[in-house]
C-alpha cells in the first residue's frame, strides 16, 4: 500500500537541497534519517533487509544499483552509497524516489499505514523556517 503522495513528495524533496540538483550526499542523508527513526522500532537488521529488498525490486529499472547476493543483504546500504558517486543528478533523484516509494510501501505493509505515516512525518517534519520565510515574502 503506497504512502500518501504529499508525504512522499516531502521526503523526496530533500534529495534536491535548496531546489538544486539531486546529490549523493543529500540522498544518503535522507536514508540515514529514515534508518535512525526506524531502527529503534524495527531493529537495524530489519531496516537493512527492507532496504535490500527495495534495491532488488528497483534493480531492473536502475541496473547500476548494486545487486546483492542473499548473504550480503546486511551490507545493502554500504554497497548502495558508492553506487551514487558517479551518477547524474537525474539518476540520483529518480532511483532514490523509486527506492523511497518501494521502501515506504513495504513499511506500511509491515507496521500499518497509520503508524508508518506517523513515523515518516516524525522523521521528516515540515520545515517551519522555510514556511516562515515564504509567508514573509508573500
Amino acid at each position: 500500500m503506497p504512502i500518501p503522495t504529499e508525504l512522499l513528495v516531502k521526503m523526496t524533496g530533500r534529495l534536491t537541497p535548496d531546489d538544486g540538483p539531486a546529490t549523493a550526499e543529500a540522498a544518503l542523508h535522507v536514508w540515514r534519517t529514515l534508518f535512525r527513526k526506524l531502527a529503534p522500532l524495527l531493529g537495524p537488521l530489519s531496516t537493512e533487509l527492507m532496504f535490500a529488498r527495495s534495491l532488488a525490486a528497483r534493480h531492473p529499472a536502475f541496473p547500476w544499483l548494486p545487486q546483492l547476493a542473499p548473504d550480503a543483504e546486511q551490507a545493502a546500504f554500504a554497497r548502495f552509497a558508492p553506487s551514487l558517486d558517479a551518477r547524474s543528478p537525474d539518476d540520483i533523484a529518480a532511483a532514490n524516489r523509486a527506492l523511497l516509494e518501494t521502501f515506504t510501501s513495504a513499511l506500511a505493509d509491515l507496521i500499518g499505514m497509520q503508524l508508518a505515516v506517523r513515523l515518516l512525518h516524525a522523521a521528516f517534519p515540515d520545515d517551519d523556517a522555510k514556511k516562515n520565510t515564504l509567508e514573509k515574502t508573500a
